[in-house]
């Protein structure tokens, strides 16, 4: 799973994900999140296993790959060239090459990856994407008329707690469900649909200490 993300709109720009990118996967919690946002995907999106997908932020690639037997073939794109290459090796090692690949591709600012497709998917991608807007419309532009779009993403976390350790964050500290609702509804995407996606853990840093639990959401829409 991933956050992701580029240069000069993202967070820390590629270094920080490809310095990270090495040893993502040794967190248990990371792999675990990726597999059950994958059991809350196939519950919310009826996957016939024909599906042509295209993964946003996909990180190291875990959802993807816990995904990859319920549709035909993913691109899983990340802006960090660390978290791409993590994910072609996560890729051949799981024996997925022909139906799963991995490229460094800035979905903001680099040409929109070939074809369209049937659906696209990002765990906790968007919030480090300052032009959210411009990414879900060239997402938008990618998918065939009625193709799916599922976005698993934190809820406002106003007090920015989440990336307190990231002295040098620029995203966005979750979103309000409803805004975002109304956010991809305004982008031309319709029969949206929020619900809850549990939660996540994480160890805080800056002024917040301990361990914090941020809720996060599913947000389901066609295009």
């Amino acid at each position: 799973m991933s956050h992701s993300h580029s240069g000069s709109h993202h967070d820390h720009g590629h270094g920080h994900f490809d310095a990270a990118a090495s040893t993502w996967d040794d967190d248990p919690a990371k792999v675990e999140r990726a597999r059950a946002t994958a059991t809350l995907l196939r519950a919310a999106l009826e996957l016939r296993g024909t599906e042509r997908v295209l993964e946003v932020g996909g990180g190291t690639g875990q959802l993807s790959l816990a995904l990859a037997a319920d549709v035909a073939s993913v691109l899983v794109t990340d802006a960090s060239a660390g978290m791409a290459e993590v994910a072609r090796a996560n890729i051949d090692r799981a024996g997925l090459a022909e139906s799963l690949t991995a490229q460094q591709l800035d979905l903001v600012t680099d040409p929109a990856p070939e074809g369209r497709f049937d659906g696209a998917w990002a765990q906790l991608a968007l919030h480090h994407v300052r032009e959210v807007d411009l990414l879900l419309g060239r997402v938008r532009d990618v998918l065939v008329p009625g193709g799916w779009l599922a976005v698993v993403e934190l809820d406002d976390d106003r007090a920015g707690a989440f990336h307190a350790d990231q002295g040098d964050f620029t995203g966005h500290d979750g979103f309000d469900r409803d805004a975002f609702a109304d956010r991809l509804r305004r982008l031309g995407f319709h029969d949206v649909t929020v619900s809850d996606a549990g939660s996540v853990e994480k160890e805080l840093g800056g002024d917040h200490q301990g361990r914090g639990t941020f809720a996060t959401f599913l947000a389901v829409a066609r295009a």
